[in-house]
């Protein structure tokens, strides 16, 4: 079984993880391909990346994607993001754990943002 952890930077602000809480839910309504899919938090909120994982391994899950929700390669998604599933891996050996290029590598996003702003004229 396979299962997506999500991840964002998390927020002392609800507003800000509630808008991350709902694009997960919209993608859990959509996707067919995940037996599990949730949201996780790095910092501010939780839950935490660890909790998640605990969740699915105790659930079955064998094939862990994570897609890291950040903009830029900065030091979240360049170094404590790969620590953090390396981490994981090391202390789950039967789980396989795949990290995502982040967001905004994404070659869609030019897309979407021509298409909003056409959206305005």
């Amino acid at each position: 079984m396979k299962g997506l952890v999500l991840i964002a930077h998390g927020s002392k602000k609800d507003l800000s993880n509630n808008e991350f809480l709902d694009l997960v839910d919209m993608i859990k309504e959509k996707d067919d391909s995940f037996s599990e899919v949730e949201a996780s938090f790095l910092e501010f909120a939780s839950p935490d990346i660890d909790n998640v994982v605990q969740r699915f391994v105790k659930n079955g899950i064998s094939k862990i994607y994570f897609y890291p929700y950040f903009l830029n390669s900065g030091k979240h998604v360049s170094v404590d993001l790969p620590n953090i599933i390396n981490r994981l891996r090391n202390s789950n050996t039967s789980v396989e754990f795949i990290l995502l290029t982040h967001f905004g590598k994404s070659e869609k996003i030019s897309d979407i943002i021509l298409e909003d702003i056409s959206s305005f004229m």
